[in-house]
């Protein structure tokens, strides 16, 4: 591939680019949009909320509770919280 293929490969829509994926990144896309989706419309009318907080949660909910818990506690390490 030459750069301007990979260059012109960056400018196609996403949608034409989904078949070069493996099946698995494709059902993984599939996943994250539709967890997308779902994380707007709960959002929607409240703007107290932020879309990709909820996203974050809903794509928790899919980890066990051990996980969940493990990535938390990772992430209070990589951003602890001030206050």
């Amino acid at each position: 591939m030459t750069a301007n293929d990979a260059k012109a490969a960056i400018m196609l829509p996403m949608s034409d680019r989904v078949s070069e994926l493996t099946p698995e990144h494709q059902a993984w896309l599939a996943e994250s949009q539709a967890l997308w989706r779902e994380a707007h419309e709960v959002v929607s009318g409240r703007p107290d909320l932020d879309v990709s907080d909820v996203y974050h949660v809903l794509r928790n909910l899919k980890l066990s509770p051990a996980d969940r818990l493990r990535r938390g506690l990772t992430r209070v390490r990589v951003r602890p919280h001030i206050g």
